[in-house]
């Protein structure tokens, strides 16, 4: 049995619910993502080989005078290739450099080995009016990732969200359960006392008969009311990672959360804090790079490649180090498109209208997303008069309970009177749940939206380090 509080249960969501392990590992997804997007910014080295490569076959060759003959290939090759290359991410080009050597052994009875040397090579591949991937991924991968750790908070947020509403059904439940029981120990002592009334006289039998019916109703919630409280009580043990055989007993919190804030000061909030932002600002970027891409891949385009370094070849290894010649290759592609039957016209066309479908659908979204502040601003501002003219009905409605059932003790109050104070006192302990529930859901329905803490008065950010152990 564990008596758990509300802000115990909102601790354990944040550290050991599911939601919240899905949230983290979605923001890892997201940095891991930015890694790889830096990384290829960044040199790279690799190596490259082929130990070796044997080659015993008829192969064709074209000799001097131009006829063709076959002969035998009886071959063994090892290469070597030590490969440095960076991206330049603002021309869209590629640089390197090389190192590589090579060695073929003549296999046969007339065995012979040549070495090739290329110290080093240095080459240059540039794309001419081409789409630059890395340069418009310059522009998304850091707001993606700005999205990803304010989109963190946000769901960390709803899992706290999440927590109240399971929190607050299963106490709903727990209280319901109590009054029943409680309801069901009244009635029947009113109808021990009503019986006992009934012999003297002092008493109808209408009256009577209404008690009774009242006992045995009662007993009949009792059963609803109890699977209702178990269903919830399993809801809230598995969101919050508890065994099955764990009983929990939730605590009705002694008071609830308040902020003040207004419309113009909560979007400021959300214009600086919420993932939202981020979100359409990396949608139409995303849209205007398929745009980009698309009028690149229609119209001319050609590729520069150049390519020099020192080689040299010997029998032996030293030797293939040793009077180095140049080696100078240079080439420019072209491509130029003649006919396509407006292929590359409608890409475009079809890029530009998605573009503008996508700027309305922000639009519609933003104007949703600010009425929904709104909508917020106004619950957690109305809130506290809420609760505190439930809290106040339910006290009263108890006093006037607990003034009924004494008086029907002494025998100046009828069944209905007796009844109807019970009514109300249940529902008004009911709604003051409800309106507790609420203060608490609108707290942290603006806390979500604005990634603002209001008691500590500082924006909600995310501890990098922290996520990444």
């Amino acid at each position: 049995m564990v008596t758990l509080s509300l802000t115990e249960a909102l601790k354990l969501a944040r550290e050991q619910s599911l939601d919240a392990l899905v949230a983290k590992n979605e923001f890892k997804v997201a940095y891991w993502q930015l890694r790889s997007y830096k990384s290829e910014l960044l040199p790279s080295v690799a190596f490259e080989g082929t130990l070796p490569s044997i080659n015993r076959s008829v192969q064709s060759y074209q000799n001097t005078d131009g006829s063709f003959s076959y002969v035998r290939s009886n071959a063994s090759t090892v290469d070597l290739n030590l490969i440095l290359e960076q991206n330049i991410p603002i021309t869209g080009g590629k640089v390197s450099f090389q190192s590589q050597l090579e060695r073929i052994d003549q296999l046969g009875k007339s065995s012979s080995s040549q070495h090739m040397s290329r110290p080093i090579g240095f080459t240059y591949e540039q794309p001419l009016f081409s789409f630059n991937r890395l340069k418009w991924m310059g522009k998304i991968e850091p707001i993606r990732y700005e999205e990803a750790k304010r989109r963190y908070c946000a769901n960390m947020e709803m899992v706290q969200v999440k927590a109240i509403t399971l929190y607050f059904d299963f106490l709903l439940a727990k209280v319901n359960s109590d009054i029943a029981e409680q309801n069901l120990k009244n009635a029947s002592k009113l109808y021990e006392i009503a019986v006992a009334k009934k012999g003297i006289g002092v008493i109808s039998d209408n009256d009577l008969l209404q008690l009774k019916l009242s006992k045995i109703n009662f007993e009949l919630n009792m059963a609803t009311v109890r699977q209702e409280q178990e269903k919830r009580m399993f809801a809230l043990r598995s969101f919050l990672g508890f065994n099955d055989k764990v009983f929990l007993i939730p605590e009705i919190p002694a008071q609830a959360p308040t902020a003040t804030t207004s419309f113009d000061e909560a979007m400021q909030l959300v214009r600086a804090n919420n993932p939202f932002m981020q979100e359409v600002q990396r949608r139409i970027l995303e849209t205007q790079m398929q745009v980009a891409d698309a009028k690149a891949s229609r119209g001319f385009r050609a590729n520069l490649f150049f390519s020099f370094g020192l080689t040299g070849s010997a029998e032996k290894l030293p030797n293939a180090y040793h009077d180095l010649k140049d080696l100078q290759v240079a080439k420019v592609g072209v491509r130029i498109p003649i006919l396509d039957w407006g292929k590359g016209r409608s890409k475009v066309e079809q890029a530009k209208s998605q573009l503008e479908v996508e700027k309305g659908k922000v639009e519609q979204e933003t104007q949703r997303f600010e009425e929904g502040v709104f909508i917020s601003v106004m619950q957690l501002l109305d809130q506290p008069k809420q609760l505190s003219l439930a809290q106040e009905a339910d006290s009263v409605a108890q006093q006037r309970y607990k003034t009924s059932f004494e008086t029907f003790l002494m025998g100046k109050v009828n069944v209905l009177d007796i009844n109807d104070a019970q009514s109300s006192r249940d529902e008004a302990k009911r709604n003051y749940i409800s309106q507790l529930y609420g203060s608490w859901l609108f707290f942290y329905n603006i806390r979500q939206i604005t990634l603002y803490d209001f008691v500590r008065k500082s924006n909600i950010v995310i501890d990098e380090k922290l996520m990444l152990l």
